[in-house]
């Protein structure tokens, strides 16, 4: 990509990597991309991460997301 007077050419330099780390350095970012870039990462390797989680549960006589349980003060959905 070339520079022009709008964009400034991305330089990216491989520092170090493994299979599971990596250093890189991205440069230059317009004023305010850099927090971006970084959120956009941040959230694309923490959904990469294999890991447990509970994704459902079952409740014995309770049919819907709507059914009230005695002693239950928060809804079930």
């Amino acid at each position: 990509m070339a520079s022009n007077k709008y964009f400034q050419e991305l330089e990216i330099e491989v520092i170090d990597e493994s299979d599971n780390y990596a250093k890189v350095i991205a440069e230059p970012f317009d004023r305010g991309y850099g927090v971006t870039i970084g959120n956009t990462l941040r959230r694309s390797l923490l959904t990469s991460i294999p890991g447990a989680a509970i994704t459902s549960i079952k409740i014995d006589g309770v049919s819907h997301e709507f059914t009230t349980i005695k002693g239950v003060l928060e809804d079930i959905a």
